[in-house]
């Protein structure tokens, strides 16, 4: 697996799902402009090709994905790369990446040093 290039950031964005098995709603869980997280009852399999319609708060027209194609799946949950955005959405992706705040980075528990001293000193 490779280690993922991008940021992304959490999100709930709700989703109407188009594929070659059928239709559904799913929800966004985080975003990055080359793809996302997602949840839905839809049954997905690793390779599937999706259109995703995606709307987005304060925003009047939703984000199209015009193909994108499903990497993993597991427990109700896939990601989604992006592979064609539909006309200025890619760049309207990438801005919405920008202004939202990223995913809590978990840091390493910082642990407190010893200082040793000899015995008898």
């Amino acid at each position: 697996m490779q280690p993922r290039c991008r940021l992304r950031v959490p999100v709930g964005y709700p989703a109407s799902i188009q594929s070659d098995t059928g239709t559904g709603e799913g929800v966004l869980l985080d975003l990055s402009p080359a793809g996302c997280r997602m949840r839905s009852d839809i049954v997905m399999n690793a390779g599937a090709y999706l259109t995703l319609q995606i709307a987005v708060a304060q925003e009047p027209t939703p984000l199209a994905v015009e193909v994108s194609v499903v990497r993993w799946c597991k427990d109700g949950h896939f990601g989604v790369e992006f592979l064609r955005y539909s006309q200025g959405d890619r760049e309207r992706v990438t801005h919405l990446v920008e202004t939202l705040p990223p995913s809590a980075v978990p840091t390493p528990p910082v642990y407190a040093t010893s200082t040793l001293s000899a015995v008898g000193s």
